[in-house]
């Protein structure tokens, strides 16, 4: 009788240690804490695992005397911006150009962090005019310490030199101004891509990377010799992913190869879409958001093309940073009713933006009737209005 209680006791003490074990391995919980001298005024942050669009206000992580403490949960691994308020005494850590309206967002003017589910990071150092501060705390925020310490200075350097040419009113002066940033961004892309060939196992290589192409401030050809460089290892992480992502979608989205496959449910009734039953058609495809002026603009003009050439055309809008209401609130009251897609950051396949390799909005690709891509043009214009004229009123 004692040995079976022994055993039963000991099957309990291994079922708790096991609970214990599977409790610790689920632990989401992230923690952030930080001391950063002269900072005064909360800071604000956009949670990785929430949806936001540009007019959902941030949360807060309050700060007394440069010290705060963030404790929050997430579910992956994921990078996190964190601001400050850009108001009243924190306005040395921002850019304001000459009128005081608004300022001039640098990199350096945030706080960049890895968080992930169960990590305690911590982060130190100075607001000056940028955040001279930088994580620790595991292998992935050391790596993006190490880079940040090598490109926030640049930054800063670039961005006090843009407020500047904005109060010089000499044109020799200011023509001296730019020559100097543009010589600073050089240096700046230079350190950078050389960086990212010295670490290709740290996950911000990957992180910047994406940013650089997102940019266009490094040709195709020298993205893929990058990408070539940053280990496998990474291929798990999501900021890999979405270089790899572009990467691909620098060569399926060149001029006369067939459009990049589009089977989805991310339309705003939930009802799949497969861009094949559209051949026979030429096809539109504009990649916009209610926050960009030029993509407000040819709205207008969209409509009319797809009412002119109704039997002809079909007009695909794909939005990136609006909330599926936003997007239908704005279209029932324009009547703009064309198939619109939502691009999810989160979503590989649904990843539109990073699929056709999008650099800028608005951005269109005019496809042909056999499924081929014809042009891709970038930025708002007549140029992509006067070729589908052409093509349609053949």
């Amino acid at each position: 009788m004692q040995n079976i209680k022994n055993i039963i006791f000991i099957g309990l003490i291994l079922l708790i240690g096991i609970a214990h074990s599977s409790a610790q391995n689920n632990d989401n919980s992230f923690t952030l804490t930080g001391e950063i001298k002269g900072l005064n005024g909360n800071l604000y942050y956009r949670h990785p695992d929430k949806k936001y669009d540009r007019a959902t206000p941030s949360d807060s992580i309050v700060v007394n005397n440069g010290k705060f403490t963030l404790t929050t949960t997430v579910s992956e691994l994921s990078m996190l911006r964190i601001f400050p308020s850009f108001r009243g005494a924190d306005k040395k850590l921002s850019k304001i150009p000459k009128g005081g309206k608004g300022y001039l967002p640098v990199k350096c003017a945030s706080i960049m962090v890895y968080a992930s589910p169960g990590a305690h990071v911590t982060i130190n150092g100075e607001a000056k005019d940028f955040f001279d501060a930088y994580p620790s705390g595991n292998a992935y925020n050391d790596g993006l310490a190490k880079v940040n310490k090598l490109m926030y200075p640049m930054y800063n350097e670039m961005g006090n030199l843009a407020v500047q040419t904005t109060y010089e009113e000499e044109e020799v002066k200011k023509e001296a101004i730019n020559k100097e940033s543009e010589a600073i961004f050089k240096k700046s892309i230079d350190a950078l891509t050389d960086h990212i060939k010295n670490n290709p196992n740290d996950l911000a290589s990957a992180w910047y990377l994406n940013d650089l192409m997102l940019r266009t401030q490094i040709s195709n050809d020298q993205a893929k010799m990058l990408f070539s460089s940053l280990s496998t290892d990474l291929a798990e992480y999501s900021d890999y992913q979405n270089v790899s992502s572009r990467i691909q979608g620098i060569k399926t989205t060149a001029d006369g190869f067939p459009v990049p496959s589009i089977k989805t449910n991310a339309t705003l009734n939930g009802k799949e879409f497969d861009i094949t039953s559209l051949r026979g058609k030429y096809v539109l495809i504009d990649f916009w958001g209610i926050w960009c002026r030029p993509c407000m603009a040819e709205m207008p003009i969209i409509k009319q093309f797809q009412e002119k050439h109704k039997d002809k055309l079909v007009v695909i809008g794909i939005n990136s940073g609006d909330t599926k209401e936003k997007i239908q609130k704005f279209v029932q009251e324009h009547d703009y009713t064309w198939l619109q897609l939502m691009s999810d950051k989160k979503n590989t396949a649904d990843n539109f933006v990073n699929r056709f390799n999008v650099q800028g909005f608005p951005t269109k690709f005019i496809v042909d009737m056999k499924g081929k891509i014809i042009k891709r043009i970038v930025g708002n214009g007549e140029e992509a209005f006067n070729l589908l004229e052409d093509l349609l009123s053949k």
